[in-house]
């Protein structure tokens, strides 16, 4: 009884994981240069957009977090995206998707890093806690080696701690 219950639980983990997935790979978010594109569609989790020679590439990080971040009462989404913009430009941000009451729609970024390794993002409360690493003086650029946790409040950074 035990072992079916688990089973249970780890398929609607599964099947929650993966229309999360399905959703924010699949979303328009903002880019962080309207120069080339002010907004790039991702589809089955990627997306490319050019304006002439300069190309934006976003993918959507497999991280996500649900919470009420703008203080509404509504369900709203916190999800890491990548962007570059070719060779080793490799930045991590936090794209907030707030909940109009219909759908969620990208509104605000925050920038986490170039080459960001993310361990986990968290809701607590409003805020979110994004567990990673980052670049510290001597770290290669594939390899940042600087533990921290840093928190969010709807696009502003509150507090962060070396681990």
């Amino acid at each position: 009884m035990c072992g079916a219950i688990l089973c249970a639980m780890c398929l609607f983990g599964y099947r929650a994981r993966a229309a999360a997935h399905k959703l924010f790979g699949n979303l328009s978010y903002l880019t962080s240069c309207p120069d080339i594109a002010e907004r790039v569609t991702l589809v089955n989790g990627s997306g490319v957009v050019w304006n002439y020679r300069l190309h934006m590439s976003l993918y959507y990080e497999g991280h996500y977090t649900y919470g009420d971040f703008n203080h509404d009462g509504l369900k709203d989404a916190a999800v890491v995206i990548g962007e570059s913009q070719g060779g080793s430009d490799d930045e991590r941000w936090l794209a907030f998707l707030i909940n109009d009451g219909t759908r969620v729609i990208h509104r605000q970024s925050v920038y986490l890093g170039d080459s960001a390794i993310i361990r986990s993002v968290n809701a607590r409360q409003h805020h979110i806690v994004v567990d990673m690493f980052i670049h510290q003086e001597g770290d290669c650029q594939a390899g940042p080696t600087r533990r921290v946790k840093q928190v969010y409040e709807y696009g502003r950074p509150l507090s962060a701690s070396s681990t």
